[in-house]
C-alpha cells in the first residue's frame, strides 16, 4: 500500500508522494502557482520549498522530509489555538540540517507531531472557527440549525489518551475560546448574564470560592416564583404555630430548591438551602443561605432542560452548553468552586432586608 504523505490515504497504483487532491490543496495553502502539467507538480513543490529555505543539493528522501517538516511547520504556524513554539523551533532546526537525514531515518520531531496530525489539527481549527463565527451571528432558531452548529465544534470535547499532548493542548485552547465566545455573545442570546459570570470565573487559573450577599444574583433569586413558592411551603410546614424556625435542606429534603427562571436554573444546580426565620406580627424575617458547587458533575438529558416550552431551540442550546461544560470540567479547562449566597428578606412583599 502506498499512502499519500499528507492525508495517508491509499493511492493504489500511483507512485507519487501526494494524492492529486492533496497536491492541489498544498499549492493553494502555500499560495504558490501550480504547474499545469501533473508530472511537474511535486518536483516544482520540492524546488520551491528548497528555495524558500535556501537549501541545495539534497537527495529525494531529504526533499520529501524537508517538504514534510516545512508543511508541518506552516500548518502549526497558522493555528490560533495552542502553544507550539517549542515544537516549531525543533522543526525549524531540523529543516536547516535536513541534509543530515539518512535514507533510513526520520526527523525526531515527527514523534511529537506528524504532518497528518498537523494537517488534521489545521482542518479542525478551521472548522471550529467557522462554528464560532456562526455562534457569534446567533442565527439559529430551530432544532436543525442548532444541531448543525453543535457539530461544528463538538469535536474539541473529544479528548482522549490516544491523542498527543500537543493535540490535547490545542483542544483545550479551542474549548477556552469556545467558552469565551459563549460568554461574549451566547449569553446575550439566551439572556444568561449570571451563568456567563459564573462561567467566566470558572475559566480562571485558580478561581476563588464566591460569597454573594447582594446584587443581581440575590435580586433574581428573591423574585423567582419557584423560590417564593418554596419559601411559603416551608413556612407553612415548619413555621406553623411558631414564632421562629430553622430549615436545613441537607437534613430535610422534602422541599428541594429548583429555580424556575432560566438563568438561575442553569447557574445554580443541586443547591442546599438553609433558612432561619423569626416572626414579627404577620411577617416573617428570614435569614437565607444558599450553597452550590460549580461543578457540572452529571451530564443531563435534553428532557431535563425543556423547562421553557415556548423556546425549544433555547432548551436544546442550553442543555448542550451544560453537557459540554461537563466535559470541560473533566479536562480541567473549567474549574470547580463553591458558591455561597447569603441575604435576608421579609415575606410581606419578598423584599431584601439591607
Amino acid at each position: 500500500m502506498h499512502e499519500c504523505l499528507l492525508c495517508k490515504r491509499d493511492m493504489k497504483t500511483s507512485n507519487d508522494t501526494f494524492g492529486n487532491g492533496c497536491i492541489r490543496n498544498i499549492y493553494s495553502f502555500l499560495e504558490m502557482s501550480m504547474p499545469k502539467k501533473v508530472k511537474l507538480r511535486e518536483d516544482t513543490l520540492y524546488k520551491n520549498i528548497m528555495k524558500i529555505n535556501r537549501i541545495r543539493n539534497i537527495n529525494m528522501n531529504q526533499k520529501i522530509w524537508l517538504t514534510d517538516r516545512y508543511l508541518t511547520y506552516q500548518y502549526l504556524d497558522r493555528l490560533p489555538y495552542g502553544d507550539y513554539s517549542r515544537l516549531k523551533k525543533q522543526i525549524n532546526t531540523e529543516i536547516q540540517s535536513i541534509n543530515q537525514i539518512k535514507n533510513n531515518e526520520e526527523p525526531k520531531s515527527t514523534k511529537n507531531m506528524s504532518l497528518k496530525q498537523a494537517y488534521d489539527l489545521y482542518k479542525k481549527a478551521t472548522k471550529f472557527t467557522e462554528g464560532i463565527n456562526k455562534l457569534r451571528q446567533g442565527n439559529f432558531t430551530d432544532e436543525e440549525s442548532i444541531k448543525l452548529l453543535i457539530s461544528s465544534f463538538s469535536f474539541i470535547f473529544h479528548m482522549n489518551k490516544n491523542k498527543s499532548q500537543y493535540e490535547n493542548n490545542s483542544f483545550r485552547a479551542m474549548q477556552n475560546a469556545f467558552w469565551q465566545t459563549v460568554i461574549e455573545v451566547g449569553g446575550k442570546y439566551v439572556e444568561f448574564d449570571i451563568s456567563a459570570d459564573f462561567l467566566q470565573h470558572s475559566l480562571e487559573k485558580e478561581p476563588n470560592d464566591l460569597l454573594i450577599k447582594n446584587g443581581k444574583v440575590v435580586q433574581e433569586i428573591v423574585k423567582d416564583k419557584n423560590f417564593q413558592d418554596n419559601i411559603n411551603n416551608i413556612i407553612e410546614k415548619y413555621g406553623a404555630n411558631r414564632n421562629e424556625f430553622i430549615f436545613d435542606s441537607t437534613i430535610n429534603s422534602d422541599f428541594p430548591m429548583r429555580f424556575g427562571e432560566s438563568d438561575l436554573y442553569y447557574s445554580l444546580n443541586n443547591v442546599s438551602l438553609y433558612i432561619s426565620g423569626v416572626k414579627y406580627g404577620e411577617t416573617w424575617n428570614l435569614d437565607i443561605k444558599i450553597h452550590d458547587r460549580y461543578d457540572y458533575s452529571k451530564r443531563k438529558t435534553l428532557s431535563e432542560h425543556y423547562n421553557d416550552v415556548n423556546s425549544v431551540p433555547k432548551s436544546i442550546f442550553s442543555s448542550t452548553m451544560y453537557n459540554l461544560a461537563h466535559y470541560s470540567i473533566n479536562f480541567g479547562v473549567m474549574k470547580e468552586y463553591d458558591i455561597d449566597i447569603q441575604f435576608k428578606i421579609n415575606t410581606t412583599n419578598f423584599e431584601v432586608i439591607e
